[in-house]
């Protein structure tokens, strides 16, 4: 969780990274095994660990994710009774898919910084920084919607990925890789602070615990 200081740089247009990943956003939908994976993803690894990272005797009374995708992590994600969850994504298909699934919960297709007059308790960003030019820069912008930020980054600093060449040629759009001393450097350059971190060890790839669940 992070704590919202200073300003913020000029806004990043990365919209072209979807333009030229259309697969990307296509792999998600119509019931497939890619999105039975990402459900799985979020309800064995990404939901638990965030919520460890948020006070459980007072839910947040509203909650924004910036770069939605299809919405499995903002409708899981809980808030105050009678409260808010609004995800945000830049592509129209995202938006689309996660309002069919997610009929509840407030979608919109656009830029997050067209909210930049409203605040949340809680801002969420699963997976999102590593496909952004300036991830600081982007993250300080953010940051001054809510009053938290919760990140969750991939560590691909390993040797399983000593010889993949990130950028936007990337089969998964990452820019870059992080380590966990990339990603509280990452905090700092954008002028916040760390409040909390942790750091989940995943011993199969999601695409192992989907092919388990559906035998």
């Amino acid at each position: 969780m992070i704590d919202p200081h200073r300003g913020a740089p000029g806004p990043v247009d990365f919209s072209a990274l979807y333009d030229d990943h259309p697969d990307y956003v296509a792999r998600r939908q119509g019931g497939s095994f890619e999105q039975a994976q990402i459900d799985i993803e979020v309800r064995l690894f990404k939901l638990p660990n965030l919520l460890r990272l948020l006070p459980a005797e007072r839910p947040p009374a509203s909650v924004l994710e910036i770069g939605c995708a299809t919405g499995e992590l903002i409708a899981a994600l809980p808030v105050a009774a009678g409260g808010r969850r609004l995800g945000i994504d830049i592509s129209a298909e995202n938006i689309a898919a996660a309002r069919a699934r997610f009929p509840a919960v407030d979608f919109r297709c656009g830029d997050f910084r067209a909210l930049r007059h409203e605040h949340f308790d809680a801002v969420v960003m699963s997976d999102v920084l590593e496909h952004v030019p300036d991830d600081a820069g982007f993250l300080r912008d953010a940051a001054r919607l809510g009053g938290l930020v919760l990140v969750n980054l991939p560590l691909e600093d390993n040797w399983l990925n000593r010889n993949r060449r990130y950028g936007p040629d990337d089969v998964s759009g990452h820019l870059r890789r992080y380590s966990l001393a990339d990603g509280l450097a990452l905090v700092e350059r954008a002028g916040l602070a760390v409040v909390a971190h942790a750091q989940v060890w995943i011993h199969e790839t999601p695409a192992e615990s989907a092919r388990r669940a559906l035998r």
